[in-house]
């Protein structure tokens, strides 16, 4: 069996404590908007699972305005996990969910573990302005189901031609001539 990488390896203390403080605020507030209109109480979680071998994700690698998240499945089942970019339902996502009563099935990364015995991983890069949230509620074991885990993206101005057009407050600066600072000499004057 093949032993997967440590996923807090290559880290940022900022990036940990930013997503432990978006983790904690998602369980305690739920996330989004959508978690407040569905109805079904999620048996699981993504640390659960991991710890037991069952479907998980995790980040990989988090770059500008982007995430890298690897979706693994240990299981001798299909798992399909749901992904919501900056908390938005996507419009073409009409389909009702048959498991999340008041949800729709978002799209997705389906890792079909059956006849392999060893975990089956698959690797997704998704661009994201804030937030990008994985779900497991569509799969073989209504046991694994997990909410809403969200994973911090941070998205910053890289050129000159980012802050241009109203492209400065994108990216939380208050006017453009703190977004072209901030691309020439790394100072950073946003409020935290």
């Amino acid at each position: 069996m093949t032993r997967l990488p440590d996923p807090m390896d290559g880290i940022s203390r900022r990036r940990l404590l930013r997503n432990t403080a978006l983790l904690g605020t998602a369980t305690m507030l739920g996330v989004g908007t959508a978690a407040s209109q569905t109805s079904y109480s999620f048996p699981s979680t993504n640390a659960n699972n991991r710890a037991n071998g069952f479907p998980y994700v995790e980040l990989v690698e988090d770059g500008n305005c982007e995430v890298t998240l690897r979706f693994v499945n240990g299981t001798n089942s299909l798992a399909y996990f749901e992904y919501r970019i900056d908390g938005v339902t996507p419009a073409a996502a009409t389909s009702p969910h048959p498991v999340v009563t008041g949800s729709v099935i978002y799209p997705g990364v389906s890792v079909d573990g059956r006849g392999d015995p060893a975990p089956v991983v698959a690797t997704e890069t998704l661009a994201a302005a804030e937030l990008v949230e994985v779900r497991l509620a569509l799969g073989g074991e209504r046991d694994w189901d997990f909410d809403w885990t969200p994973f911090a993206v941070d998205c910053d101005a890289e050129t000159k031609a980012d802050c241009k057009n109203g492209g400065w407050e994108t990216f939380g600066f208050r006017n453009q001539g703190q977004c072209l600072r901030y691309v020439n000499t790394g100072k950073d004057s946003r409020p935290e």
